[in-house]
């Protein structure tokens, strides 16, 4: 059931939103870990963000409040630090809608966001929450680009899987699987789902995104940052298999 376009373009993980405190500060200790943040702009909810990114499309926001914001996200990233939620980027947000209506859950009608980028270039995306989840730990938010990033440096480092821990791992997995992804039966002993270029691991529990692997390798193999649990492998070329889409 993965969700196309008429140019081919398919589901994938979006991103993974890390809510600290401190947005320098967080930049500092994620890159001396070996996983480089540079920083990506304001948005108009009162809050800024760095990206950790590679030549894939899934990549890790870092977000803070910068300003004074009585915004709903603002609010959540002040009260929720450490992992916050998660993001699937869909080719038609119509049709993923529709889907989802199918599996019993209604979705909230989509809403234009922006960014302004250090450089001057603003990126513009319209998201969705599902069955009235705003940044839910583990029910992921919809996004459509409308005017999308470049990917980041090819030797950047490149998620290759997430873990989360969700009351009900066979209901996320279909889910997952209404809003375009596939499920990975080669994951042996629990539910999970890929985008082609990354797993998502489902495991019983409640705290959400628990823990990312990366293809790069920083000083220690496992580093505990802002909340989350980030298990780095060694890949040796991390573009060798990037799928361009």
């Amino acid at each position: 059931m993965n969700a196309t376009d008429a140019l081919g373009r398919q589901s994938k993980v979006d991103h993974v939103v890390v809510s600290v405190r401190g947005l320098d500060d967080a930049i500092s200790r994620w890159s001396r870990a070996g996983l480089a943040a540079i920083p990506g702009g304001s948005h108009p909810t009162g809050t800024a963000n760095a990206l950790v990114r590679g030549p894939r499309d899934a990549y890790l926001e870092l977000i803070d409040v910068v300003e004074e914001s009585t915004h709903a996200t603002a609010q959540a990233v002040r009260d929720r630090p450490g992992p916050l939620t998660w993001a699937i980027s869909v080719p038609d947000l119509e049709t993923c809608r529709r889907r989802l209506l199918d599996f019993g859950l209604a979705t909230a009608d989509p809403v234009e966001s922006s960014r302004v980028a250090p450089d001057g270039e603003t990126y513009v995306w319209e998201t969705c929450e599902i069955a009235g989840h705003a940044l839910h730990p583990f029910v992921p938010f919809l996004i459509r680009w409308k005017s999308g990033m470049p990917r980041g440096p090819l030797r950047g480092p490149v998620i290759s899987s997430l873990d989360l821990e969700v009351p009900e791992p066979a209901w996320l997995q279909e889910l997952l699987v209404r809003c375009g992804l596939t499920r990975d039966e080669s994951v042996p002993g629990t539910p999970a789902v890929t985008d082609g270029d990354l797993t998502v691991r489902l495991r019983e529990g409640s705290a959400g995104v628990v823990a990312v692997d990366w293809a790069i390798a920083p000083p220690e193999p496992h580093v505990l940052l802002d909340g989350l649990v980030c298990n780095v492998r060694w890949h040796p070329d991390p573009v060798a298999s990037v799928s361009r889409g």
